[in-house]
């Protein structure tokens, strides 16, 4: 019975990640369209668009397989 709590946690955690993961990449789609309709986009837009490309990098490699992400770190 652990095993199979193990996995539905498992589950819960990888679709939480996947959710997090589109959350990052609606947000960052719409600060970009942010910055193309402004003539000069304030400072603080142009590093957020930087943070929210790195989450979304770490949320990637978070998902990746295990043997991918073992390859990535090396």
């Amino acid at each position: 019975m652990r095993h199979t709590a193990g996995l539905v946690t498992d589950m819960v955690t990888l679709a939480r990640l996947h959710a997090a993961l589109d959350s990052v990449i609606e947000t960052q789609q719409a600060i970009e369209a942010i910055q193309v309709s402004s003539a000069t986009p304030p400072p603080g837009v142009s590093r957020l668009s930087t943070l929210l490309g790195e989450a979304r990098e770490v949320l990637r490699y978070l998902l990746a397989r295990p043997e991918i992400r073992q390859a990535l770190s090396k």
